[in-house]
C-alpha cells in the first residue's frame, strides 16, 4: 500500500486518539485536540468559500497565534500553499515578497493594518483580507473567526494531492540578498516531521513554547508537524520577551522550548529568573545562528535542564544536525563531551551530509579539512519558487550546497566553521569569525558579539569586532585584546574593535553582518 505523504494525515492521528487532551494554549485560550481539527476544518471551507482553490497561495502577515496553527493544516489540507510573512520586515520588502508569491487571501493581524494600507495598491493579487482577530479600526474587513463560525466542522471534500505538491512557501530572510521562496513541498514536511520526532525523542507527554520564534521563522515551522504527531500540546506566545516566556513556562508547566541564541542569552541576564518558577523546562533547542558554547555552558547550569544545539536551514525543512553526546562516547571525560555539545552535531535520521572542496571533490572527515557542506534527504526543498536558475546552482550532482563552511570528525560529528562570505581573510590565512565570537561571548562583561572583515591595505582583511557590553559593565578594550590573546591566534586576535548600544538583528534575532558591513563602509567613505 502507499499513501501520499501528507501532514493532514498527523492531525487525523491526533484527533482520533487525543480528542480531549490540550493541543493549543494561546493566552487564555485552549482547545482540545477535537476542537482544534474542527476548527481547521472550519477553516479550510471559509478558504474554499472565498474563492481558495488548490495551488493558490493563503498568506499571513501576523503575531503569533493559534489562528496561525490552524493555517498550518486549514490551509494545504485544500491543496493551497500556505505563506507566513516576516512581520519584521520593511513594507516594500512584505510587498516584493506578496507580489513574487501572488496569494490570493492574506490574513492580517489588526497591528499591521497600517503597514497594508500602506502597501495595498502595489498588491493586486491580495482580492480578500481577513483580520486574525477583532479591532476598532476593522474598517469593514471581515474576521478569522466570523469566517470560520459560518462553516461546518466535518472534513471538505479535499482534492487529490500529490506528495510532491508545495504545501508551504517560506521567504529567505534576505541577509545574503533579495529574499527568495524556499518551495516546502508535502514530502518534504511529513518526513521532516518523521526524521524531527525520531532525532529528539518527543512524546505526548511535552508541552512545547512554541511561539517564542515567530511561526514564520525556520527555527519554528517544523514544530506545528511533528509536535501533532504524536500529541503533544502547542504553547503560543506572541512573540519573545523574557518575562512573556519565563510566565508562560510557569503557567503551562512547559517542558520543551525553541530558541535563537539571542533569546537565551537575553533570558539568561534578566531578572526574571529569580521571579518565575521554571524547573518544568526539560528542554531547549538553540538554533538559527550560531551559539557560543559559554551560552550552553550558562545555560545548563542556572535552568538545569538540556540545552541543545541544532542546525538547519529554511531550504532543509529546516533540522539537519542536533549536538548530542553518542552513548558510545558517554565514557569521555565531561569536557570533552561538553566539547562535542557545543558543535553542529550529528546528522538527524534520514539526513546525508558531505563536504566539498571548491573543485566539488569530497574531503575527508578527519576534523581537519574544511569544505562546503552538502545536503540530500527527502526533506530538501524543491527549490525556490519562480527562480530555476538559482535552484538549479543551488544543487551540484544531487547534493544542496548549504553556503556554509564545515569539518566533519571521523565520529560523522558535523561543525560548522563559518558562512563562506563569513570567512575572514587575513595575510592568507582563513579566520573563523564564529571562532573569534566564541571566544568573545566567553568575556563575563560581553553582551553581544559580531566580527566581520574589513578591508586593509597590508593584509586584504583585517578582523573587526563590534561589542555590546551588559548592562552597568564597562569594556576596556585593551583588556578585552590582552583576553583573546589568551585563547586565540595572534592572526585571529581582533585587529580593530567598536563598541555599540546595539545590533542590527532580523525579526528573528539573528545579526545582520551585512548590515554592519555596510555601515563599516560608508564610515570609511565618510
Amino acid at each position: 500500500m502507499e499513501l501520499p505523504m501528507l501532514p493532514i494525515r498527523f492531525l487525523h492521528r491526533a484527533e482520533s486518539i487525543y480528542s480531549k487532551k490540550t493541543a493549543v494554549i494561546c493566552r487564555d485560550i485552549e482547545e482540545s485536540y477535537q476542537e482544534f481539527a474542527e476548527r481547521v476544518n472550519q477553516l479550510s471551507r471559509a478558504l474554499e468559500h472565498s474563492g481558495v482553490k488548490q495551488g493558490d497561495r493563503v498568506a499571513y502577515l501576523a503575531l503569533n497565534c493559534h489562528r496561525m496553527v490552524e493555517g498550518y493544516y486549514g490551509v494545504p489540507q485544500i491543496g493551497a500553499i500556505l505563506l507566513c510573512l516576516n512581520i519584521r520586515l520593511h513594507p516594500t520588502e512584505i510587498a516584493y515578497i506578496i507580489n513574487d508569491a501572488t496569494p490570493k487571501l492574506l490574513i492580517l493581524s489588526p497591528q499591521f493594518l497600517p503597514l497594508w494600507k500602506e502597501i495595498a495598491g502595489q498588491c493586486p493579487s491580495v482580492k480578500y483580507v481577513w483580520l486574525m482577530e477583532p479591532s476598532d479600526s476593522a474598517d469593514g474587513l471581515p474576521t478569522f473567526d466570523d469566517m470560520i463560525a459560518q462553516e461546518s466542522s466535518q472534513p471538505p471534500d479535499v482534492p487529490a494531492i500529490n506528495e510532491n505538491d508545495v504545501a508551504e512557501l517560506f521567504y529567505t530572510s534576505g541577509t545574503t540578498g533579495a529574499p527568495k521562496g524556499v518551495m516546502m513541498t508535502y514530502r518534504n514536511l511529513y518526513t521532516h516531521a518523521m526524521s524531527s520526532l525520531t532525532t529528539l525523542g518527543l512524546n505526548d507527554q511535552v508541552v512545547q513554547i512554541v511561539g517564542t520564534v515567530p511561526l514564520f521563522h525556520v527555527n519554528a515551522w517544523g514544530s506545528p508537524h511533528y509536535l501533532v504527531a504524536v500529541g503533544a500540546t502547542q504553547v503560543v506566545v506572541p512573540r519573545f520577551d523574557p518575562e512573556l516566556f519565563a510566565q508562560s513556562v510557569q503557567q503551562s508547566r512547559a517542558t520543551h522550548a525553541l530558541m535563537v541564541p539571542t533569546m537565551l542569552n537575553s533570558l539568561l541576564n534578566s531578572p526574571v529568573l529569580d521571579r518565575f518558577d521554571l524547573s518544568s523546562l526539560q528542554q531547549i533547542i538553540l538554533g538559527g545562528a550560531a551559539t557560543a558554547y559559554s551560552l550552553i555552558e550558562e545555560a545548563r547550569k542556572r535552568l538545569k535542564c538540556e540545552c541543545l544545539v541544532g542546525y538547519g536551514l529554511t531550504e532543509t525543512s529546516p533540522i539537519v544536525s542536533v549536538a548530542y553526546v553518542k552513548s558510545s562516547l558517554k565514557s569521555l571525560p565531561v569536557s570533552e563531551q561538553n566539547r562535542l555539545q557545543a558543535m553542529t552535531g550529528l546528522p538527524a535520521v534520514g539526513i546525508e551530509v558531505e563536504i566539498f572542496d571548491s573543485e566539488a571533490r569530497s574531503l575527508p572527515h578527519d576534523g581537519q579539512h574544511p569544505g562546503e557542506l552538502g545536503v540530500r534527504a527527502d526533506s530538501v526543498t524543491k527549490g525556490y519558487w519562480n527562480r530555476p536558475e538559482e535552484t538549479a546552482r543551488a544543487f551540484k550532482n544531487g547534493w544542496f550546497l548549504t553556503g556554509d563552511v564545515a569539518v566533519i570528525d571521523e565520529e560523522g560529528y558535523i561543525n560548522i566553521v563559518d558562512r563562506k562570505k563569513d570567512i575572514v581573510i587575513s595575510g592568507g590565512e582563513n579566520i573563523s569569525s564564529l571562532h573569534v565570537e566564541d571566544v568573545l561571548y566567553s568575556h563575563p562583561d560581553v553582551l553581544e558579539a559580531a566580527v566581520i572583515g574589513v578591508p586593509d591595505s597590508n593584509w586584504g582583511e583585517i578582523v573587526h569586532a563590534i561589542i555590546v557590553p551588559k548592562p552597568s559593565r564597562q569594556l576596556d578594550i585593551q583588556e578585552l585584546e590582552t583576553f583573546c590573546r589568551r585563547k586565540l591566534g595572534g592572526f585571529e586576535v581582533p585587529r580593530s574593535w567598536e563598541i555599540a548600544s546595539e545590533l542590527p538583528k532580523t525579526g528573528t534575532g539573528k545579526i545582520m553582518k551585512h548590515v554592519l558591513r555596510q555601515q563599516r563602509q560608508s564610515t570609511s567613505l565618510n
